[in-house]
């Protein structure tokens, strides 16, 4: 699991392999190759929100510091 209402997150992870499922009190959705997932999940303004594989996957991991990093020059 990824993303899980109780671990808190701070990362983005960039699908390169695989498929990854989101789900939300709403709505389940699954993220593929070259899509983003991550804390940005919640922002619905549920924190019920979980990130689990639906298959085997490899993810690159990008946390906050490396994000506003490379967002801010």
């Amino acid at each position: 699991m990824l993303v899980d209402a109780d671990r808190p997150s701070s990362a983005l992870f960039l699908i390169l392999h695989g498929e990854l499922l989101v789900t939300t009190p709403d709505d389940a959705y699954a993220r593929g190759p070259g899509q983003v997932v991550g804390e940005w999940e919640k922002l619905d303004g549920s924190d019920d929100v979980r990130v689990t594989a639906k298959t085997d996957v490899r993810v690159v991991v990008v946390d906050r510091a490396a994000y506003e990093a490379a967002v801010s020059g």
